[in-house]
């Protein structure tokens, strides 16, 4: 029995289709490549995390309403210019059941980068959330490494652009950052180790610097505002050869007060005339 060229064909087409699918299902499952856009949730608050860039942590939405513009950690071993650690390469990551747990790991023959996320909402419409982050930074060489981390933070709050920031503590010992609008906040706690330097700045200047500074320091300026304000930390550590480790926690936590939209504002406004013109009948 002869088989026609063209049913070969198809057959090989048939098997190379089957193939890139499975190669594609495995890509998109969970801690493979791919598919490294994460959603956490929590009691009425979001986080999106991109795994596979430098935009991070992206969003972070208490109540409906979207705080964050960017977070995420750089990294450099000696001099040169800092990398975002999505850079090492290596990734791998798990997602609790629950959906507020995230943990990612990169690795390479270098560096292992361990970030553990966990958000806790304050409840629907409770306009409060925390976000508990711990970090091990562990040295996979056979050398001693100098090891500088940074943490690079644009918040937005009320996205109206016109936040303070104020960095806490000295050189050596910064432990603690507020910025605010108003009395809506965004506060971050750094339980241990204190980061070494610290940068408070308008947009994309710390960004830029980040981008492009051989052996970056930050430059301990710790206030910033009123406006589209960004911050930043750098912690330094030798991390000895075959496992020494840096271990980093922090807690962040986010109050929010509602600004009513022009609709609401209008509606309260007519609603307080109308009462105001009962209260002058009832009195007249």
């Amino acid at each position: 029995m002869s088989i026609h060229p063209e049913g070969v064909l198809s057959r090989k087409r048939v098997a190379s289709l089957g193939a890139w699918l499975v190669l594609s299902g495995m890509l998109l499952l969970p801690g493979h490549g791919i598919a490294q856009i994460i959603t956490l949730t929590d009691a009425g608050s979001t986080a999106t995390v991109n795994l596979g860039s430098s935009a991070g942590m992206n969003s972070w939405t208490v109540s409906g309403q979207n705080q964050l513009e960017q977070q995420w950690f750089w990294y450099r071993t000696g001099g040169g210019i800092a990398q975002p650690v999505n850079t090492i390469g290596g990734l791998t990551y798990n997602q609790n059941a629950g959906l507020n747990t995230l943990d990612a790991t990169y690795q390479n023959d270098q560096l292992l980068v361990e970030i553990i996320y966990t958000l806790t909402g304050g409840g629907i419409n409770s306009g409060n959330a925390d976000m508990d982050e711990q970090i091990m930074v562990i040295n996979q060489s056979s050398s001693d490494l100098n090891l500088n981390f940074y943490q690079y933070s644009h918040f937005n709050l009320l996205g109206a652009a016109n936040d303070y920031v104020q960095i806490f503590g000295s050189t050596g010992d910064h432990n603690y950052v507020r910025q605010n609008n108003g009395s809506t906040a965004i506060q971050e706690a750094i339980n241990a180790p204190s980061a070494f330097y610290a940068e408070a700045a308008p947009i994309n200047q710390t960004l830029a610097e980040l981008n492009s500074i051989n052996g970056l320091t930050l430059n301990e300026n710790l206030t910033e505002g009123p406006g589209n304000v960004t911050w930043a930390l750098q912690w330094i550590s030798t991390l000895a050869a075959d496992g020494g480790e840096l271990d980093l926690t922090k807690d962040k936590s986010l109050s929010i007060e509602f600004v009513p939209e022009p609709s609401t504002v209008a509606i309260i406004a007519m609603g307080a005339g109308a009462l105001g013109l009962a209260l002058r009948r009832k009195l007249s």
